[in-house]
């Protein structure tokens, strides 16, 4: 009976050994960015687990992302980033391999290579009524650039008919420019022709077919002000609508 018993004990013992060796795989991505360049998956090495920044994301932004793309459906928010700090991850789409709590292997992944035999059309960044618009090139001593979505009003974009009728006084009342570029994930150029007939819009609208803009100020919460001077340096950004004085001097 007591050899009975110690073996119970030694097998328990191998079986907790086991569990606690088990070897596991975090893939961290942000789907900001996977919707303009895909992350090419690496084959497995280990169960894995794919998780999202806690940066300006909600739940509705996920179940969007996740539906898009059917291979990410355990896609889960790294709530307050915990994990993220525990493995040191400071980019994205990253991957770390753990073994018995221990990070084994960490590296960056790299995007899906397009097809040597197919090569997107660049649409010039422009307003809709043609105009031509370039990212660093003020032609005026300061520029407002008002960052939004033609899926206003929606759930993920809280405050957005708020924040968009103060870009209307904005514009009505600064001396320079105030532009609003529209953000191209999940619609095209109509909507943003929508957008701007539903809030009655007078100032230039860009549709930012390839997302250059968003991606040149990393911007991910919308709707969002930047002021940039005459060299294009930003001197403003957040998400509260500018009142510098020189805009309206």
């Amino acid at each position: 009976m007591l050899l009975r018993q110690a073996l119970l004990i030694v097998l328990c013992v191998f079986k907790t050994a086991i569990v606690s060796a088990q070897t596991k795989e975090y893939v961290f991505i942000n789907i900001w960015d996977e919707y303009q360049q895909p992350t090419a998956l690496p084959i497995p090495l280990a169960p894995r687990t794919i998780l999202q920044p806690d940066l300006n994301i909600d739940t509705a932004s996920l179940q969007q992302f996740k539906a898009s793309f059917p291979d990410y459906a355990n896609l889960n928010i790294d709530s307050h980033n915990q994990l993220m700090r525990t493995f040191g991850v400071r980019q994205t789409p990253y991957r770390v391999i753990v073994e018995d709590g221990t990070v084994v292997k960490r590296e960056a992944l790299t995007p899906v290579l397009a097809s040597s035999n197919h090569v997107d059309e660049k649409i010039p960044l422009q307003t809709l009524s043609g105009k031509s618009f370039a990212i660093n090139h003020v032609e005026t001593k300061y520029r407002v650039l008002f960052l939004s979505d033609s899926l206003c009003p929606f759930h993920h974009l809280p405050n957005c008919e708020t924040r968009v009728k103060q870009n209307n006084e904005l514009a009505s009342a600064s001396i320079y420019p105030v532009i609003t570029i529209i953000k191209p994930f999940y619609v095209d150029i109509q909507n943003a022709r929508d957008y701007q007939q539903r809030f009655l819009v007078q100032q230039e609208i860009v549709f930012d077919h390839h997302n250059e803009v968003f991606r040149q100020f990393d911007v991910h919460e919308l709707p969002y002000w930047l002021v940039q001077n005459q060299q294009g340096q930003v001197i403003y950004r957040g998400n509260k609508m500018p009142t510098l004085p020189a805009l309206f001097h």
